[in-house]
């Protein structure tokens, strides 16, 4: 596999990301909470830069720009659900990942979308809005929709969307890292920079590794996608229990190196760690997610990118990326 994006995908992430930037960043979220209107402003973000008609099961750059795409919209938390767009399947506007149940809570169902659902297993169904948006902090835009099963399985529509959930929290980690470190370079503390005690040093290191370390198993991720089809699910699940540890790394290390502030909604962090919470915890936290990871190694083994047994594929003119 090829251990870098392709240029035009990261070109495309970096052109999305400074829309964003420039509309506000996180402020959109700050603004959509109060006004939930703000989030068709966030979607026509995204809409400016011809994403929508991407397919990203096509072929293997269609992937990665969705991916690109993905992580930029989390960098700064879009309020708007871009991963779910990008993951839709059959007539479907977007498509959620959901949980087994009869019901869910899914982040933007009340936008005039029509919403289809995976399940982490690749059971495939229709949603139906159940509820209005909770309207709370840590869920602001999540309606509870009922589950409608088709009676038919998608498990490479399950990794993309799993995958792609991942590379959104893959961004808004960057920020919070990102803005951690500024913290603690500009913060002094008995006369000194936070940044010069080695303990937080050693915290800022644990912080960056996690998230350097989940940027690379997302890539490997993506060529598993591009190259093993059904075969992806446990790969693309986990990739989501990775999320999810460096979740937990990166945004308890934030917290605890701002220290109060890092609650309140004056900083970004706040709104970041806030936004997190759905896609870290739903379908299934981190708990669940290790227990599924390993029913489905159980059960046709898994072979992961530091395995002697990994998968190895020649470059092909379809698949040049991912050789």
């Amino acid at each position: 596999m090829n251990s870098s994006l392709a240029e035009e995908a990261v070109e495309v992430g970096d052109v999305l990301r400074e829309s964003i930037a420039g509309a506000g960043g996180v402020d959109l979220l700050r603004r959509a909470v109060d006004d939930p209107g703000v989030r068709r402003v966030a979607g026509d973000l995204v809409d400016a830069v011809g994403l929508w008609d991407l397919e990203p099961l096509a072929d293997p750059l269609q992937l990665e720009v969705a991916a690109a795409a993905s992580q930029a919209a989390g960098f700064y938390a879009l309020p708007y659900p871009v991963a779910e767009r990008f993951a839709r399947c059959g007539e479907a506007d977007a498509t959620a990942v959901v949980g087994e149940e009869a019901s869910a809570l899914v982040a933007h169902g009340d936008l005039p979308l029509a919403w289809a659902g995976v399940d982490p297993s690749g059971r495939t169904h229709r949603l139906a809005p159940a509820s209005d948006a909770l309207g709370t902090k840590i869920a602001p835009f999540a309606v509870e929709m009922t589950l409608h099963p088709t009676g038919e399985r998608s498990p490479q529509t399950a990794a993309l969307g799993i995958t792609l959930q991942s590379w959104w929290l893959l961004g808004l980690l960057e920020h919070a890292a990102a803005d951690t470190v500024q913290y603690t370079r500009e913060r002094e503390q008995f006369g000194r920079r936070l940044i010069s005690f080695q303990g937080v040093g050693f915290q800022l290191a644990d912080m960056a590794v996690a998230v350097e370390a989940l940027g690379e198993l997302g890539k490997y991720t993506l060529w598993r996608i591009a190259t093993a089809g059904d075969g992806a699910l446990v790969d693309a699940v986990a990739l989501r229990s990775a999320a999810q540890a460096a979740a937990s790394t990166v945004l308890r290390g934030a917290h605890q190196l701002h220290g109060a502030m890092g609650f309140t909604d004056e900083v970004d962090v706040s709104w970041l760690s806030r936004a997190s919470q759905l896609v870290r915890r739903l379908p299934e936290g981190a708990h669940s997610t290790a227990g599924r990871l390993v029913t489905l190694i159980d059960a046709g083994g898994w072979a992961d990118f530091g395995s002697a047994d990994a998968p190895r594929t020649d470059r092909t003119e379809e698949s040049v990326r991912y050789a």
